[in-house]
């Protein structure tokens, strides 16, 4: 089954697929899509149980069914608008960067340039698995039994977020608690950290690879020390291709300093 997606922009022009994080939906993108859409054709996407994508019984294998419905999804958009995508550039903000290197990982020769946002390739140790799963679960069973907005009120205070003041927290928190609790709570667990492979190694091929071989940049926020160190590691490590800091704002890119993210993906 295909998932939701809103297209805009220029169709002849280079394609964009973009995948959200967790919580949010294709809307996200918005503020950035109003930017770019003189430079690509854009593709936004729903992730399963988010926005207007149904979640399917399937959709609880994971990162391994998200690409073969990503994929679905693709070849649907080529057929109705009778063009190739392929190859195409795919950003993926958070847990959508997460899967968007599962889908890269997948299918390849579909992508020229992997752009990631604020994501994690995957945990090292199984002390870190089993901590993360525990923690999910947790998330995801306040998910199930708890008000959505009274769950994020708690969600917001996690290190990551830090950067955000109250009215940004408020706004978000309004924007997000239209979701339903037990959706986000199979999402959470089914695309657990804690279950995704480590994909530094796979990574590695396409940075030492074929000239034909996707490109990997990195993005973060400056307010973002987490991910930030985090990018700075996988460019020592030759994970990726390059690493871009931006200014004024913490894990949310695109939301924060959508010009700032415009004026870079235009220069890649």
């Amino acid at each position: 089954m295909s998932l939701s997606y809103y297209c805009s922009g220029a169709a002849n022009a280079p394609a964009l697929v973009l995948l959200h994080g967790f919580l949010g939906s294709a809307g996200d993108w918005q503020p950035l899509l109003a930017l770019l859409k003189d430079n690509y054709h854009l593709i936004a996407v729903d992730l399963p149980g988010h926005g207007s994508s149904q979640w399917v019984e399937q959709d609880a294998q994971g990162a391994d069914y998200f690409c073969h419905r990503l994929e679905q999804t693709i070849q649907a958009i080529e057929q109705i608008e009778g063009i190739s995508l392929k190859p195409f550039n795919l950003l993926g903000y958070s847990l959508g960067g997460r899967l968007a290197m599962a889908y890269t990982i997948a299918y390849p020769e579909r992508v020229e340039k992997l752009l990631l946002e604020g994501a994690h390739p995957g945990l090292v140790s199984e002390q870190e698995r089993s901590e993360r799963y525990l923690s999910d679960l947790q998330w995801a069973r306040r998910f199930r039994e708890e008000p959505v907005a009274e769950v994020l009120l708690d969600w917001y205070k996690q290190p990551v977020f830090s950067d955000l003041d109250d009215s940004q927290i408020r706004s978000l928190i309004h924007e997000r608690s239209k979701g339903s609790g037990l959706l986000l709570a199979d999402a959470l667990v089914s695309f657990s950290l804690s279950k995704q492979p480590n994909y530094r190694q796979a990574l590695c091929q396409f940075r030492a690879g074929s000239a034909l071989s996707p490109c990997v940049h990195y993005f973060y926020g400056e307010n973002d020390h987490k991910f930030g160190q985090l990018g700075q590691h996988l460019l020592a490590e030759h994970v990726i291709h390059s690493v871009h800091p931006v200014a004024g704002c913490g894990h949310n890119v695109h939301r924060e300093q959508p010009e700032a993210m415009a004026r870079l993906l235009r220069t890649l």
